[in-house]
């Protein structure tokens, strides 16, 4: 005969699971506040600029030296004279100089870039096949512009580099990919040795500071063997270096690379470090390091020590044991997520790699009837389409390697599950001197941060709140909000607020504020 316990005939089912859910948060919460909390952030500067986002719009760039640099524009440009107006601010967020330029409101601003010397501005024009360049002085704000010629005017650009006084153009031709050349001395931009790939291939288009020159990396595949490409290039456009990476013959079946980042500095040291897959890019499987002779080095995700903390304990104890199942039957475990890495960062043991897990995510469109969705009509399975919502974040990781691309430890952080519906970077990071990596991002009106150390397990849920001008103002409402790493451990937030004061009326600004960690 079975015997129970005997308060379950004194309580009804429902109850003790309620008080068992309630049991096992609790736990939980216990847990986490176990666990070591990273410092919160020291606000010190700030400056506010009258201004409504529904009126104006506000780009924030970070520069080489460290200063930062404002382009600010009218919304909605129409008739009559309007200003672009540019400001660079010390690390005080003191104006070094402003300077304003008339604003065509043809023009619409496509991204800026900056060298040691010189901002640039690139906007596009009401002809589809011009552009316009605006070089301004770092030094004095003051700037010049020349008009240039796309070989193409189907060619939608979608971010620039810079370095030397040459700027690289990074765009879509039908879905297809495409590396331009601008030189600002002359009318037309050409176009860059042919790359294969499509839109969503290409995984790194940037200038390695430490080496000048420019750097972008391709994933590339015949229809049956995927490969990455990376290709260096010097200023004026030449090919300095072309790398093809790709499993061994006997490791392809297995190991199937999705993507890839160089690391920066010099070139006789540079790594390729990436994700890869099982037979298919769709399921994630760890990650690599490649020497630029080709030689490979594979991690997978189920031996990283921290890479399964974001969920509760009782998950990892599962998704552990299908680990050991699947090694069991001898066969690799795959992850049905994606990595989206971010550049590669140097670090006091080598290279940090910043890289955030997330999936597409899909829900029934709730505006779709038909007679299957009818409830007039007798009950079926839900027949209504399934649409894209968008990206779904569910944690970040960091792995530090060494300059031979060997591991060293990783860290994650839990990120708060938000779907967004563009595959952009969520978090912003830093290295400290001690090698300490801290994370960060804003949500509402909370900088939700934590700092990874090596062999600890730390605090997912600390935030802060960005502070006003007075202690006794209150914040009634923010909007277009941001987060971007400055330098050293100091982060710039911006974004618009609406501030009521203690006495008087209210305010609307766009603001910059540092946090430093």
């Amino acid at each position: 005969m079975r015997v129970f316990p005997r308060c379950t005939s004194l309580m009804p089912l429902p109850f003790l699971l309620l008080c068992c859910i309630g049991s096992f948060a609790a736990h939980a919460r216990q847990k986490n506040k176990d666990k070591e909390k990273s410092a919160a952030p020291n606000q010190t500067y700030r400056v506010e600029l009258k201004s409504n986002s529904f009126d104006d719009d506000h780009r924030v760039h970070v520069l080489p030296d460290s200063a930062l640099f404002l382009v600010s524009l009218p919304r909605h440009a129409g008739f009559g004279h309007q200003d672009f107006v540019l400001t660079k601010y010390d690390r005080q967020l003191k104006p070094i100089w402003e300077s304003k330029y008339a604003h065509d409101p043809n023009h619409h601003l496509i991204d800026v870039a900056s060298d040691s010397r010189k901002m640039y501005l690139l906007f596009s024009t009401k002809s589809y096949q011009k552009l316009v360049l605006y070089q301004v002085d770092a030094a004095t704000g003051k700037a010049t512009h020349s008009e240039h010629s796309l070989p193409s005017i189907f060619i939608y650009i979608r971010g620039i580099a810079a370095v030397d006084g040459q700027v690289f153009l990074n765009g879509l031709e039908k879905e297809n990919l495409r590396m331009l050349h601008l030189n600002p001395q002359e009318e037309e931009i050409k176009l860059l040795p042919s790359v294969l790939g499509l839109k969503d291939d290409l995984a790194e288009f940037r200038v390695d500071t430490l080496s000048r020159t420019m750097e972008f990396v391709v994933a590339e595949s015949d229809g049956l063997h995927p490969r990455v490409q990376a290709r260096r290039m010097n200023p004026q456009g030449g090919i300095i270096g072309t790398y093809f990476f790709q499993p061994k013959p006997e490791e392809r079946t297995d190991n199937t690379l999705q993507t890839g980042l160089l690391t920066p500095g010099d070139t006789l040291g540079k790594l390729l470090i990436g994700s890869y897959g099982y037979r298919s890019s769709r399921f994630l499987r760890g990650l690599f390091t490649g020497d630029l002779k080709g030689n490979l080095k594979y991690y997978d995700l189920s031996k990283l020590s921290h890479f399964l903390e974001y969920l509760s304990p009782r998950a990892q104890r599962r998704m552990k044991a299908r680990f050991a199942q699947e090694e069991a039957k001898g066969k690799p475990w795959t992850y049905p997520y994606q990595l989206l890495l971010h550049p590669i960062l140097p670090h006091p043991l080598g290279y940090a790699v910043i890289a955030e897990v997330y999936h597409k995510q899909f829900g029934h469109d709730k505006y779709y009837t038909s007679r299957a969705t009818n409830p007039v009509y007798a009950p079926v399975a839900d027949a209504r389409p399934m649409m894209f919502d968008g990206y779904r974040f569910t944690h970040a990781i960091a792995c530090v390697f060494d300059r031979e691309g060997n591991l060293l430890w990783d860290n994650s952080y839990k990120l708060k599950n938000i779907t967004y519906p563009e595959l952009t970077p969520t978090v912003e990071a830093s290295i400290s001197p001690e090698g300490n990596i801290t994370m960060a991002y804003p949500d509402e009106k909370y900088v939700w941060y934590k700092t990874l150390k090596q062999d600890q397990s730390i605090s997912d849920e600390e935030k802060v709140a960005v502070r006003l001008q007075e202690e006794t103002e209150k914040r009634v409402a923010s909007s277009h909000e941001g987060l971007a790493h400055w330098y050293g451990n100091n982060f710039i937030a911006f974004g618009f607020q609406r501030i009521k004061p203690k006495k008087g009326s209210s305010r609307t600004v766009f603001y910059l504020q540092n946090m430093a960690f």
